[in-house]
């Protein structure tokens, strides 16, 4: 049973204890289905699965222990146990990048699918790729029309959201990026401010997509940063120094 569940925990990048509770869940729905009665099914210390049936007679609840071994329809219970283990390693993996939320990140153009929307590999844990789709409707005019933003190109994209989805019966992570948030332009500016980003304060009070982002900061910031975003954006942008004032 062991080597089973660690088949399972590689195949799904689960942990041991993760893929024993889905187990459990998944085993105890099937016989409850199966008996009519509550069953629970756990995993004693040697790792062997029991399963014990709660009914209530007279006003009291018997247990009855359901002998596994004998147990048919396995295909059926690996199906149903597999789309579990499925949706669970779906939703970790979305806890683990919804807190990337708001972030930005560069990545790779790769696909214009036929409705126009832009398929984007994108790194958003280090060294883990996932495609992510950045809509038409979150893409100025401006980048549709520029040869920088077409298939093969590096780009930079605010991570809109991250929910886990089932396309086909499938469960799978869906990444949604855009090119025209505000803190795209905020991010980008902090991060060609290395080592001095943490001290400023950076706010794009307004933002006309392709035409000008109005900034204002705490400090003064390079020329040579506000040109490097410009550029990327495709767009002006006005930053305005407020000495003394919180612009957060």
């Amino acid at each position: 049973m062991q080597e089973i569940m660690l088949l399972f925990a590689e195949k799904y990048g689960l942990t041991i204890n993760e893929v024993m509770a889905e187990m459990e869940k998944v085993l105890s729905a099937i016989l409850s289905q199966w008996y009519r009665l509550e069953v629970m099914v756990t995993f004693r210390h040697d790792l062997k699965p029991e399963a014990v049936a709660f009914e209530k007679v007279g006003g009291i609840v018997l247990q009855r222990v359901i002998d596994l071994e004998k147990m048919r329809g396995t295909n059926s219970i690996l199906r149903q146990l597999e789309k579990s283990l499925s949706m669970a390693a779906v939703l970790k993996q979305t806890r683990q990048y919804k807190y990337y939320e708001k972030e930005i990140r560069w990545g790779d153009i790769t696909v214009i699918d036929c409705e126009k929307n832009y398929h984007i590999e994108i790194e958003i844990l280090p060294g883990k790729t996932v495609t992510a789709i950045c809509p038409l409707n979150r893409v100025g005019l401006h980048d549709q029309n520029s040869s920088s933003f077409s298939i093969g190109k590096k780009r930079a994209f605010h991570i809109r959201r991250v929910d886990p989805v089932v396309l086909s019966g499938t469960p799978r992570l869906k990444v949604m990026l855009d090119r025209v948030s505000k803190y795209l332009v905020e991010a980008l500016l902090k991060e060609q401010l290395v080592g001095v980003a943490d001290n400023i304060t950076i706010r794009c009070t307004k933002r006309y997509v392709g035409q000008k982002s109005f900034v204002v900061t705490s400090r003064r910031i390079p020329k040579s940063a506000i040109v490097a975003v410009s550029k990327e954006l495709g767009e002006p942008l006005q930053v305005k120094f407020t000495q003394n004032q919180r612009c957060s």
